[in-house]
């Protein structure tokens, strides 16, 4: 069954498919690489009157369904404070993708009722497709937030992997 039909199933709000599965299957498409899951199936959605520990109840429930995948399942909803503390809460799906720490990672899949694919991406899909990546706006405003963004593009070793890839700060 395909990700993103066992995503709809799900019936979760605004849930989709998100970030670096994304990312790294579209640069492995391009590259003509073969096309192999290298991370986790990021799967997010949006509910604030969920408790937080629905996301590890459902992973837990995934895994067992669908073994095939490496599942991470993310309440946008509570991840405002994850990368520092005081932030304020994001308002929606959207607004937590604008807010992935680089622009070819934020990006979100889901099929609508009538089973079409629709993507969220705040910051639209050129980096993602020209293999261009730079922080996004929020990671751009110190160097506190731009040494996040350095020490993902080093351990995540984008650049051997994808020889095309621009690093733009």
């Amino acid at each position: 069954m395909n990700i993103l039909e066992i995503i709809q199933q799900l019936q979760l709000p605004h849930g989709a498919l998100a970030a670096g599965c994304i990312r790294n299957s579209v640069w492995q498409v391009l590259s003509k690489q073969p096309l192999i899951l290298k991370s986790d199936i990021d799967l997010v959605f949006f509910d604030p009157a969920r408790p937080q520990d629905f996301d590890r109840d459902l992973e837990h429930q995934l895994s067992k369904m669908y073994p095939t995948y490496k599942w991470q399942v993310k309440n946008e909803a509570y991840m405002h404070n994850y990368d520092f503390e005081n932030q304020a809460a994001f308002k929606s799906l959207e607004d937590a993708i604008a807010h992935f720490v680089e622009t070819p990672t934020s990006i979100g899949a889901y099929l609508n009722k009538e089973k079409q694919l629709k993507l969220i991406a705040p910051f639209g899909v050129d980096d993602l497709v020209n293999f261009i990546c730079r922080p996004v706006p929020a990671f751009s405003l110190d160097q506190a937030h731009l040494i996040i963004f350095k020490r993902r593009v080093i351990q995540k070793q984008w650049c051997l992997q994808y020889p095309n890839l621009r690093i733009l700060i």
